[in-house]
């Protein structure tokens, strides 16, 4: 009996209301929250300590709280399920617990937490094993890798056509296998040739950069005008038309 009463005292000052054994069925409601129409099971009160003030959360949804009711003339409680239901992304404490077992032989303990909202509102109780330690954390922004768009390859759809050049040709088109290198970055042209006088229209359709090495298939000579000096061009593979100005050939 000496023992029940200490316990008994435990537990008064560790809930937030004391009990007071007025009669066999008196009881002490943890939180106010409307229970439902669940099955209540009453448990043999261990232990109740209090706790130091710890923040938890819940990483699932769906989990109802319970409330306490607590026998005055023994060490029994009885929990029961409420409609107050707990929300993840949310920091709860708790300072006060029980631990209570089905009063079977060799029966398991089972801790409860009463918890409260940050603000000191209290709520109601639940199983430890069903609570995250630790305050709930907002996650860190995932950091986006900034793409740069690369400048689409000029090809016969979107090369520049805004300084055509036209020139003359001096000599026919012919074949031509020779392997050249860039001494310098080298314009190249698409070239369009009049199908009624020697006529031939070079449109910038890119640049080549130095040191790099292309085929050429064919050669052309033009000049810009009648006392103008004539230039030689060649057919570079995968490019265009190029002056040899800046190509030097490779045996």
């Amino acid at each position: 009996m000496k023992k029940f009463q200490t316990l008994l005292a435990t537990i008064a000052l560790a809930l937030p209301i004391a009990v007071t054994p007025l009669a066999p069925t008196a009881t002490l409601v943890a939180n106010a929250a409307t229970t439902t129409k669940a099955k209540t099971a009453t448990y043999t009160l261990v232990k109740a300590p209090t706790l130091k003030k710890v923040c938890y959360h819940v990483t699932r949804t769906g989990l109802t709280l319970e409330k306490a009711s607590f026998t005055a003339d023994r060490a029994a409680v009885t929990l029961a399920p409420t409609t107050t239901k707990l929300a993840t992304k949310t920091t709860y404490t708790a300072t006060k617990a029980i631990k209570v077992t089905a009063g079977k032989k060799d029966a398991k303990t089972t801790t409860y937490l009463l918890l409260k909202t940050t603000k000191g509102k209290t709520l109601g109780w639940i199983k430890a094993t069903s609570l995250t330690a630790g305050a709930y954390k907002v996650p860190k922004a995932k950091t986006i890798k900034k793409v740069t768009k690369r400048a689409p390859k000029k090809t016969t759809a979107n090369r520049d056509t805004t300084n055509p050049t036209t020139l003359m040709v001096t000599r026919k088109v012919a074949t031509l296998k020779q392997t050249y290198r860039t001494k310098a970055a080298t314009p190249y042209y698409q070239a369009a040739f009049a199908a009624d006088r020697p006529v031939v229209t070079l449109t910038k359709a890119g640049t080549i950069k130095s040191g790099k090495t292309y085929r050429a298939t064919k050669t052309l000579y033009a000049k810009t005008g009648t006392k103008a000096a004539t230039h030689e061009y060649v057919f570079l593979t995968k490019a265009g038309w190029a002056a040899t100005t800046n190509l030097k050939p490779i045996k």
